[in-house]
C-alpha cells in the first residue's frame, strides 16, 4: 500500500502544480489581453488627438508639422480619384449633400436640389488626331518658317556678291 500512498501523493502534488501553472496562464494572459486593450484606447486617443489638431489647424499658411500638408495632398488625391471614378460610372456629385447623381438628372434624389449640369469644356486650340498627324504639323510649320527665312538668306547672298564686284 506504501507504494500507492506515494503513487497518489505524486498525483495529486502534480495535479496542484498543473492546476497553479493554469491559474498562472490565466491570469497573465488576462492581464495581457487588459495591456493590449489599454493600449489599443491609447492609439485611438492618438489618432483622435491627431485628427482634431489637424482639424485646428489644416488651413494655415506654414503648418507646425509637414504631415499636415501631406495629409492636405492625400486629401487632395483621393478627390481626383474620386472624380475619376465618378466619371467612369457616369454619375456626379450634388453640391447640396453630396449624393451620386445620374449625369441625366436635373435634381438630386436624396435632398432634391438641383443639380446643374457642368458645360462642357471648350478646347479652344486645334485638335490633333494622332501623333503622326502632330509631327506632320510640325514638319510643315518648320518647312513655311524655313521658307520665310529663305528669301532673307538670298539676298544676304546677293548683298555679298555686290561687294565682291
Amino acid at each position: 500500500m506504501d507504494f500507492f500512498d506515494k503513487l497518489g501523493n505524486t498525483i495529486s502534488a502534480a495535479g496542484k502544480t498543473g492546476l497553479s501553472k493554469a491559474k498562472e496562464i490565466k491570469d497573465t494572459a488576462r492581464i495581457t489581453l487588459d495591456i493590449q486593450e489599454r493600449e489599443g484606447a491609447i492609439r485611438k486617443l492618438y489618432q483622435d488627438l491627431g485628427q482634431a489638431y489637424y482639424q485646428a489647424h489644416k488651413d494655415d499658411e506654414n503648418p507646425e508639422y509637414e504631415q499636415i500638408a501631406e495629409i492636405r495632398a492625400a486629401f487632395e488625391e483621393i478627390g481626383e480619384l474620386k472624380s475619376a471614378k465618378d466619371d467612369i460610372r457616369g454619375i456626379r456629385r450634388c453640391p447640396e449633400c453630396g449624393g451620386a447623381v445620374a449625369d441625366s438628372a436635373n435634381f438630386c434624389s436624396n435632398c432634391g436640389a438641383k443639380c446643374e449640369k457642368p458645360e462642357p469644356e471648350v478646347y479652344e486650340g486645334e485638335v490633333v488626331d494622332s501623333e503622326e498627324e502632330a509631327a506632320e504639323e510640325t514638319t510643315e510649320t518648320e518647312a513655311e518658317t524655313d521658307a520665310e527665312d529663305a528669301p532673307v538668306a538670298e539676298e544676304a547672298f546677293e548683298d555679298e556678291d555686290k561687294i565682291e564686284e
